[in-house]
Protein backbone atom coordinates (compact mmCIF):
# COMPACT_ATOMS: atom_id res chain seq x y z
CA UNK A 1 0.00 0.00 0.00
CA UNK A 2 1.28 3.55 -0.57
CA UNK A 3 2.12 5.93 2.64
CA UNK A 4 -1.28 7.92 2.23
CA UNK A 5 -2.93 5.01 2.31
CA UNK A 6 -1.11 3.27 5.44
CA UNK A 7 -1.43 6.92 7.14
CA UNK A 8 -5.37 6.84 6.34
CA UNK A 9 -5.29 3.89 8.19
CA UNK A 10 -3.27 5.00 10.95
CA UNK A 11 -5.09 8.10 11.54
CA UNK A 12 -8.75 5.92 11.08
CA UNK A 13 -6.91 4.01 14.17
CA UNK A 14 -6.21 6.35 16.27
CA UNK A 15 -9.85 7.81 15.63
CA UNK A 16 -10.87 4.50 17.07
CA UNK A 17 -9.24 4.43 19.87
CA UNK A 18 -9.50 7.90 21.04
CA UNK A 19 -13.82 7.28 20.90
CA UNK A 20 -13.25 4.56 23.06
CA UNK A 21 -11.24 7.00 25.71
CA UNK A 22 -13.52 9.69 25.10
CA UNK A 23 -16.66 7.55 26.29
CA UNK A 24 -14.59 6.26 29.50
CA UNK A 25 -13.63 9.53 30.23
CA UNK A 26 -17.34 10.78 29.69
CA UNK A 27 -15.44 13.56 27.71
CA UNK A 28 -16.90 15.35 24.13
CA UNK A 29 -13.84 15.57 22.19
CA UNK A 30 -10.25 16.06 22.94
CA UNK A 31 -7.60 18.92 21.41
CA UNK A 32 -4.14 18.80 21.17
CA UNK A 33 -1.60 21.38 20.84
CA UNK A 34 1.60 21.09 18.74
CA UNK A 35 3.12 23.39 21.56
CA UNK A 36 5.09 26.80 21.21
CA UNK A 37 8.42 28.02 21.39
CA UNK A 38 10.84 28.86 24.49
CA UNK A 39 13.73 30.61 24.56
CA UNK A 40 16.57 29.38 26.83
CA UNK A 41 16.71 31.63 30.39
CA UNK A 42 17.13 35.57 30.75
CA UNK A 43 18.00 35.52 26.77
CA UNK A 44 15.53 35.85 23.21
CA UNK A 45 17.25 32.38 22.01
CA UNK A 46 14.97 29.87 21.34
CA UNK A 47 15.44 26.62 22.29
CA UNK A 48 15.17 23.80 19.77
CA UNK A 49 11.22 23.56 18.97
CA UNK A 50 9.89 20.30 19.39
CA UNK A 51 6.07 19.36 18.42
CA UNK A 52 4.18 17.98 21.29
CA UNK A 53 4.79 14.22 20.81
CA UNK A 54 0.77 13.09 20.98
CA UNK A 55 0.45 15.35 18.30
CA UNK A 56 2.79 14.24 16.09
CA UNK A 57 1.10 10.68 16.83
CA UNK A 58 -1.64 12.21 14.60
CA UNK A 59 -0.09 14.14 12.43
CA UNK A 60 3.22 14.98 10.60
CA UNK A 61 3.16 18.80 10.55
CA UNK A 62 6.31 20.30 12.19
CA UNK A 63 5.95 23.83 14.07
CA UNK A 64 4.50 25.52 16.69
CA UNK A 65 0.92 26.63 17.73
CA UNK A 66 -0.87 24.10 15.49
CA UNK A 67 -4.27 22.41 16.96
CA UNK A 68 -6.06 19.16 16.68
CA UNK A 69 -9.23 18.37 17.23
CA UNK A 70 -10.81 15.16 17.51
CA UNK A 71 -14.82 14.60 17.83
CA UNK A 72 -16.70 11.43 17.63
CA UNK A 73 -17.90 10.40 14.42
CA UNK A 74 -16.41 13.57 12.64
CA UNK A 75 -12.94 13.64 10.56
CA UNK A 76 -10.32 15.18 12.96
CA UNK A 77 -9.90 18.84 12.26
CA UNK A 78 -6.22 20.50 12.18
CA UNK A 79 -5.74 24.11 12.78
CA UNK A 80 -2.70 25.04 10.98
CA UNK A 81 -0.87 28.42 12.32
CA UNK A 82 0.70 30.38 9.46
CA UNK A 83 1.50 34.12 10.29
CA UNK A 84 2.24 36.14 8.02
CA UNK A 85 6.48 36.61 8.86
CA UNK A 86 9.96 38.04 7.25
CA UNK A 87 12.00 36.92 10.37
CA UNK A 88 11.32 33.47 9.98
CA UNK A 89 10.14 31.27 6.64
CA UNK A 90 6.90 29.89 6.70
CA UNK A 91 6.75 27.16 4.16
CA UNK A 92 3.51 27.67 2.68
CA UNK A 93 1.16 24.18 3.29
CA UNK A 94 1.06 21.74 0.47
CA UNK A 95 -0.73 18.77 -0.22
CA UNK A 96 1.23 15.83 1.11
CA UNK A 97 0.27 11.96 1.98
CA UNK A 98 -1.30 13.09 5.04
CA UNK A 99 -3.32 16.14 4.63
CA UNK A 100 -6.22 14.39 2.64
CA UNK A 101 -6.69 13.07 6.68
CA UNK A 102 -7.77 16.22 8.29
CA UNK A 103 -10.44 18.95 7.85
CA UNK A 104 -7.57 21.99 7.67
CA UNK A 105 -8.22 25.34 8.09
CA UNK A 106 -5.11 27.60 8.04
CA UNK A 107 -4.94 30.58 10.42
CA UNK A 108 -2.96 33.75 10.71
CA UNK A 109 -3.25 34.54 13.97
CA UNK A 110 -3.18 32.15 17.33
CA UNK A 111 -5.48 33.79 19.12
CA UNK A 112 -7.83 33.47 16.84
CA UNK A 113 -6.71 29.42 16.43
CA UNK A 114 -8.47 29.42 19.88
CA UNK A 115 -11.58 29.60 19.24
CA UNK A 116 -11.68 26.17 19.25
CA UNK A 117 -15.81 25.38 18.70
CA UNK A 118 -18.47 28.10 19.26
CA UNK A 119 -20.32 26.06 22.68
CA UNK A 120 -16.50 24.71 23.81
CA UNK A 121 -17.58 25.77 27.33
CA UNK A 122 -20.83 24.10 27.36
CA UNK A 123 -19.15 21.23 26.45
CA UNK A 124 -16.69 18.54 28.08
CA UNK A 125 -13.60 19.36 25.66
CA UNK A 126 -10.09 18.04 27.15
CA UNK A 127 -6.73 19.13 26.00
CA UNK A 128 -3.51 17.79 25.60
CA UNK A 129 -0.40 20.11 25.27
CA UNK A 130 2.02 22.81 27.27
CA UNK A 131 -0.22 25.86 26.74
CA UNK A 132 -2.94 25.43 29.30
CA UNK A 133 -2.73 28.81 30.19
CA UNK A 134 -4.87 29.39 26.77
CA UNK A 135 -6.73 26.15 26.64
CA UNK A 136 -8.63 27.02 30.34
CA UNK A 137 -9.46 30.48 28.84
CA UNK A 138 -10.74 29.14 25.66
CA UNK A 139 -13.05 26.88 28.51
CA UNK A 140 -11.48 23.50 27.73
CA UNK A 141 -10.26 21.24 31.11
CA UNK A 142 -7.07 20.50 31.03
CA UNK A 143 -6.43 18.14 34.06
CA UNK A 144 -8.56 15.29 33.15
CA UNK A 145 -7.89 12.19 35.38
CA UNK A 146 -6.75 9.11 32.77
CA UNK A 147 -6.33 11.07 29.68
CA UNK A 148 -2.89 11.04 29.17
CA UNK A 149 -2.34 7.23 30.58
CA UNK A 150 -4.96 6.23 27.63
CA UNK A 151 -2.95 8.48 25.73
CA UNK A 152 0.12 6.92 26.37
CA UNK A 153 -0.98 3.52 26.21
CA UNK A 154 -2.43 3.87 22.66
CA UNK A 155 1.29 4.20 21.28
CA UNK A 156 2.51 0.73 22.73
CA UNK A 157 1.21 -1.08 19.37
CA UNK A 158 2.61 0.78 16.19
CA UNK A 159 0.33 0.97 13.13
CA UNK A 160 1.82 -0.56 9.65
CA UNK A 161 2.38 3.39 9.35
CA UNK A 162 4.35 4.00 12.12
CA UNK A 163 6.48 0.89 11.53
CA UNK A 164 6.86 2.31 7.97
CA UNK A 165 8.38 5.73 9.70
CA UNK A 166 10.45 3.46 11.90
CA UNK A 167 12.26 1.63 9.32
CA UNK A 168 13.03 4.75 7.66
CA UNK A 169 14.73 6.13 10.24
CA UNK A 170 16.70 2.61 10.82
CA UNK A 171 17.63 2.92 7.47
CA UNK A 172 18.80 6.12 7.53
CA UNK A 173 20.62 5.84 10.38
CA UNK A 174 22.36 2.64 9.18
CA UNK A 175 23.89 5.20 6.43
CA UNK A 176 25.71 6.92 8.71
CA UNK A 177 26.99 4.41 10.77
CA UNK A 178 28.18 2.82 8.29
CA UNK A 179 30.12 5.85 7.60
CA UNK A 180 30.96 6.77 11.04
CA UNK A 181 32.69 2.91 10.89
CA UNK A 182 34.83 4.25 7.72
CA UNK A 183 35.55 7.49 9.40
CA UNK A 184 36.85 5.47 12.48
CA UNK A 185 39.42 3.46 10.39
CA UNK A 186 40.68 6.12 8.23
CA UNK A 187 42.05 7.73 11.82
CA UNK A 188 39.60 10.22 12.32
CA UNK A 189 38.29 12.10 15.22
CA UNK A 190 35.43 11.86 17.43
CA UNK A 191 34.24 15.10 15.84
CA UNK A 192 35.47 13.55 12.34
CA UNK A 193 33.20 10.96 12.95
CA UNK A 194 30.14 13.13 14.17
CA UNK A 195 30.23 15.21 11.00
CA UNK A 196 30.41 11.82 9.07
CA UNK A 197 27.89 10.33 10.52
CA UNK A 198 25.76 13.83 10.01
CA UNK A 199 27.12 13.99 6.28
CA UNK A 200 25.92 10.66 5.66
CA UNK A 201 22.50 11.17 7.19
CA UNK A 202 22.24 14.62 5.70
CA UNK A 203 21.21 15.89 8.94
CA UNK A 204 21.84 18.92 11.19
CA UNK A 205 22.36 18.49 15.05
CA UNK A 206 18.51 19.61 15.51
CA UNK A 207 17.96 17.02 13.24
CA UNK A 208 18.47 13.80 15.70
CA UNK A 209 16.23 12.23 17.64
CA UNK A 210 18.99 12.78 20.71
CA UNK A 211 22.67 14.02 21.34
CA UNK A 212 24.59 11.42 19.01
CA UNK A 213 27.53 9.29 21.41
CA UNK A 214 30.94 9.13 19.83
CA UNK A 215 33.39 7.79 21.97
CA UNK A 216 37.01 7.03 21.26
CA UNK A 217 38.79 4.37 23.74
CA UNK A 218 38.71 5.14 27.34
CA UNK A 219 35.89 7.78 26.97
CA UNK A 220 33.64 4.34 26.10
CA UNK A 221 33.24 4.23 29.54
CA UNK A 222 30.49 7.14 30.20
CA UNK A 223 27.70 5.74 28.85
CA UNK A 224 26.29 9.65 27.76
CA UNK A 225 29.22 11.11 27.02
CA UNK A 226 29.28 14.00 24.53
CA UNK A 227 32.72 15.77 24.47
CA UNK A 228 33.32 14.58 20.41
CA UNK A 229 36.63 15.42 20.80
CA UNK A 230 38.81 16.48 18.46
CA UNK A 231 42.22 16.01 19.77
CA UNK A 232 42.41 12.46 19.13
CA UNK A 233 42.70 10.12 16.39
CA UNK A 234 43.66 6.60 15.39
CA UNK A 235 41.40 5.33 17.86
CA UNK A 236 41.75 1.41 18.65
CA UNK A 237 38.29 1.62 19.98
CA UNK A 238 34.69 3.57 18.57
CA UNK A 239 31.53 2.89 20.20
CA UNK A 240 28.42 5.49 18.30
CA UNK A 241 25.23 5.43 19.89
CA UNK A 242 23.21 7.56 17.27
CA UNK A 243 20.51 7.68 15.95
CA UNK A 244 17.96 9.58 12.53
CA UNK A 245 14.48 10.62 12.19
CA UNK A 246 11.30 9.42 9.56
CA UNK A 247 8.04 11.79 10.24
CA UNK A 248 8.89 12.12 13.60
CA UNK A 249 9.86 9.30 14.53
CA UNK A 250 13.22 7.93 15.85
CA UNK A 251 15.85 4.99 15.44
CA UNK A 252 18.32 4.01 17.92
CA UNK A 253 21.23 2.25 17.00
CA UNK A 254 24.87 1.48 18.78
CA UNK A 255 27.58 -0.69 17.28
CA UNK A 256 31.40 -1.09 19.12
CA UNK A 257 34.37 -1.19 16.79
CA UNK A 258 37.73 -2.14 17.55
CA UNK A 259 40.92 -1.40 15.46
CA UNK A 260 43.74 -4.16 15.50
CA UNK A 261 45.87 -2.34 17.34
CA UNK A 262 43.10 -2.85 20.28
CA UNK A 263 44.05 -5.51 22.63
CA UNK A 264 43.34 -8.53 21.85
CA UNK A 265 41.35 -9.51 24.50
CA UNK A 266 38.97 -6.61 23.94
CA UNK A 267 38.37 -7.77 20.46
CA UNK A 268 37.46 -11.16 20.82
CA UNK A 269 35.24 -10.05 23.66
CA UNK A 270 34.01 -7.72 21.16
CA UNK A 271 33.21 -10.67 18.82
CA UNK A 272 31.53 -12.67 21.39
CA UNK A 273 29.50 -10.12 22.78
CA UNK A 274 27.99 -9.68 19.02
CA UNK A 275 26.84 -13.53 19.14
CA UNK A 276 25.01 -13.09 22.54
CA UNK A 277 23.17 -9.84 21.76
CA UNK A 278 21.98 -11.45 18.45
CA UNK A 279 20.81 -14.70 20.46
CA UNK A 280 19.10 -12.50 23.22
CA UNK A 281 17.10 -10.54 20.03
CA UNK A 282 16.43 -14.14 18.52
CA UNK A 283 14.93 -15.56 21.97
CA UNK A 284 12.24 -13.35 22.00
CA UNK A 285 8.73 -14.52 22.12
CA UNK A 286 5.57 -12.62 22.48
CA UNK A 287 4.82 -12.44 26.54
CA UNK A 288 8.34 -12.17 26.92
CA UNK A 289 8.89 -9.83 30.10
CA UNK A 290 11.80 -7.05 29.52
CA UNK A 291 13.00 -7.61 32.93
CA UNK A 292 12.94 -11.55 32.30
CA UNK A 293 15.32 -10.50 29.10
CA UNK A 294 17.37 -8.22 31.56
CA UNK A 295 17.52 -10.81 34.21
CA UNK A 296 19.12 -13.47 31.00
CA UNK A 297 21.43 -10.51 29.81
CA UNK A 298 23.20 -10.41 33.31
CA UNK A 299 23.77 -14.16 32.88
CA UNK A 300 25.12 -14.12 29.70
CA UNK A 301 27.25 -11.69 30.60
CA UNK A 302 28.67 -13.52 33.39
CA UNK A 303 29.53 -16.15 31.26
CA UNK A 304 31.33 -13.95 28.58
CA UNK A 305 32.99 -12.22 31.50
CA UNK A 306 34.18 -16.12 33.27
CA UNK A 307 34.44 -17.15 29.48
CA UNK A 308 37.08 -14.37 29.02
CA UNK A 309 38.87 -14.71 32.21
CA UNK A 310 37.93 -11.59 33.60
CA UNK A 311 35.88 -12.93 36.74
CA UNK A 312 38.06 -15.82 38.17
CA UNK A 313 37.10 -18.35 40.90
CA UNK A 314 33.24 -18.31 40.54
CA UNK A 315 30.41 -18.91 38.98
CA UNK A 316 27.50 -17.30 36.68
CA UNK A 317 25.28 -17.55 39.70
CA UNK A 318 27.50 -15.98 42.36
CA UNK A 319 28.38 -13.20 39.49
CA UNK A 320 25.10 -12.27 39.31
CA UNK A 321 24.13 -12.28 43.24
CA UNK A 322 26.83 -10.46 44.35
CA UNK A 323 26.41 -7.85 42.17
CA UNK A 324 29.60 -8.24 39.75
CA UNK A 325 28.13 -7.93 36.29
CA UNK A 326 26.15 -5.06 37.60
CA UNK A 327 29.56 -3.30 37.81
CA UNK A 328 30.03 -4.05 34.12
CA UNK A 329 26.76 -3.36 32.86
CA UNK A 330 25.23 -0.89 34.36
CA UNK A 331 21.76 0.01 32.63
CA UNK A 332 18.70 -1.46 31.15
CA UNK A 333 19.00 -4.44 28.35
CA UNK A 334 16.62 -2.02 26.38
CA UNK A 335 13.77 0.22 26.28
CA UNK A 336 10.56 1.08 24.02
CA UNK A 337 11.18 3.25 21.33
CA UNK A 338 8.56 5.43 18.83
CA UNK A 339 8.36 9.21 18.69
CA UNK A 340 10.05 9.26 21.82
CA UNK A 341 13.48 7.68 21.81
CA UNK A 342 12.35 6.05 25.68
CA UNK A 343 8.98 6.24 24.67
CA UNK A 344 6.03 6.20 27.04
CA UNK A 345 3.94 3.40 28.90
CA UNK A 346 6.86 1.27 29.57
CA UNK A 347 5.84 0.30 33.18
CA UNK A 348 2.40 0.93 32.59
CA UNK A 349 0.22 -2.69 32.62
CA UNK A 350 -3.40 -1.09 32.15
CA UNK A 351 -4.81 1.36 29.90
CA UNK A 352 -5.73 3.52 32.93
CA UNK A 353 -2.19 3.90 33.70
CA UNK A 354 -1.94 1.28 36.72
CA UNK A 355 1.89 0.66 36.75
CA UNK A 356 3.94 -2.51 37.31
CA UNK A 357 5.20 -3.39 40.44
CA UNK A 358 9.43 -2.81 40.13
CA UNK A 359 11.09 -6.10 39.83
CA UNK A 360 13.07 -5.94 43.24
CA UNK A 361 16.45 -7.41 41.23
CA UNK A 362 16.25 -4.35 39.08
CA UNK A 363 13.76 -1.52 40.44
CA UNK A 364 14.72 1.12 37.73
CA UNK A 365 14.13 -0.81 34.32
CA UNK A 366 11.86 1.36 31.67
CA UNK A 367 9.93 -1.39 30.47
CA UNK A 368 7.87 -3.96 32.67
CA UNK A 369 5.39 -5.47 30.83
CA UNK A 370 5.61 -8.27 28.46
CA UNK A 371 6.11 -7.62 25.12
CA UNK A 372 2.96 -7.98 22.42
CA UNK A 373 2.86 -7.86 18.70
CA UNK A 374 3.67 -4.12 17.56
CA UNK A 375 5.86 -3.09 20.51
CA UNK A 376 8.83 -2.01 19.42
CA UNK A 377 12.27 -1.62 21.73
CA UNK A 378 15.43 -1.59 21.58
CA UNK A 379 18.28 -4.56 22.48
CA UNK A 380 21.41 -3.23 24.39
CA UNK A 381 23.49 -5.16 26.40
CA UNK A 382 27.03 -3.80 27.06
CA UNK A 383 29.96 -4.35 29.16
CA UNK A 384 32.06 -1.42 30.57
CA UNK A 385 35.39 -0.91 32.55
CA UNK A 386 34.24 1.79 34.91
CA UNK A 387 36.49 2.70 37.34
CA UNK A 388 34.35 3.52 39.64
CA UNK A 389 31.90 0.82 39.42
CA UNK A 390 34.63 -1.43 39.96
CA UNK A 391 36.83 0.36 42.64
CA UNK A 392 34.84 -0.70 45.16
CA UNK A 393 35.42 -4.02 44.28
CA UNK A 394 39.68 -3.84 44.80
CA UNK A 395 40.48 -4.79 48.18
CA UNK A 396 37.19 -6.23 49.41
CA UNK A 397 36.14 -9.82 50.11
CA UNK A 398 35.05 -9.88 46.95
CA UNK A 399 38.47 -8.62 45.50
CA UNK A 400 39.78 -12.14 44.31
CA UNK A 401 37.09 -12.65 41.86
CA UNK A 402 38.68 -9.93 39.38
CA UNK A 403 41.08 -10.19 37.15
CA UNK A 404 42.63 -7.01 37.93
CA UNK A 405 45.49 -7.14 36.13
CA UNK A 406 43.44 -7.80 32.73
CA UNK A 407 40.78 -5.25 33.60
CA UNK A 408 43.67 -2.74 33.89
CA UNK A 409 44.55 -3.98 30.42
CA UNK A 410 41.28 -3.40 29.01
CA UNK A 411 40.03 -0.20 30.79
CA UNK A 412 41.36 2.17 28.55
CA UNK A 413 39.49 0.52 25.72
CA UNK A 414 36.23 1.93 27.47
CA UNK A 415 33.84 -0.56 27.06
CA UNK A 416 31.42 -2.48 24.37
CA UNK A 417 27.36 -2.00 23.26
CA UNK A 418 25.57 -3.29 20.59
CA UNK A 419 22.02 -2.04 20.17
CA UNK A 420 19.33 -2.96 17.78
CA UNK A 421 16.12 -1.81 17.37
CA UNK A 422 12.97 -4.95 17.52
CA UNK A 423 9.83 -5.01 16.62
CA UNK A 424 7.43 -7.74 18.27
CA UNK A 425 5.74 -10.18 15.90
CA UNK A 426 3.18 -13.16 16.25
CA UNK A 427 5.76 -15.11 16.55
CA UNK A 428 9.40 -13.80 17.21
CA UNK A 429 10.65 -10.46 16.12
CA UNK A 430 11.81 -8.84 13.32
CA UNK A 431 15.36 -6.98 14.14
CA UNK A 432 15.13 -4.04 11.85
CA UNK A 433 18.19 -3.04 12.67
CA UNK A 434 20.33 -6.07 11.23
CA UNK A 435 18.51 -5.71 7.73
CA UNK A 436 19.77 -2.54 6.88
CA UNK A 437 23.52 -2.67 9.10
CA UNK A 438 24.26 -6.55 9.23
Amino acid sequence: MSLRQIFQDHVRSLQARAEEMLTELQLDGLVIGAGSPQVYFEDDQDIIFRTNHHFRHWCPLEGAHHLLIILPSQKPRLRVYQPADFWYEVKPLEADFWTDSFTIEVFTSSGEMWKVLPSASARRLAYHGPESSKAQAAGLLTEVPGLIARLDWNRLTKTEYEQHCLTDATRLAAKGHKAAERAFHQGGSELDIHFAYLNATRSRDQDLPYESIVCLNEKAAYLHYSAKRDDVHNGRVLLIDAGAQARGYASDITRTYAAEEAPEEFRALLADMGVMQQDICASIKPGTKMNDLHFNAHERIAELLIEHHILINCDREKAVRDGYTAAFFPHGLGHSLGIFVHDVAGRQIDRSGTLGEPDPRFPRLRNLRPLEPGNYVTIEPGVYFIKMLLDPFRGSEHSSQFNWGLIDRLMPCGGIRIEDDILILQEGVRNITREFLP
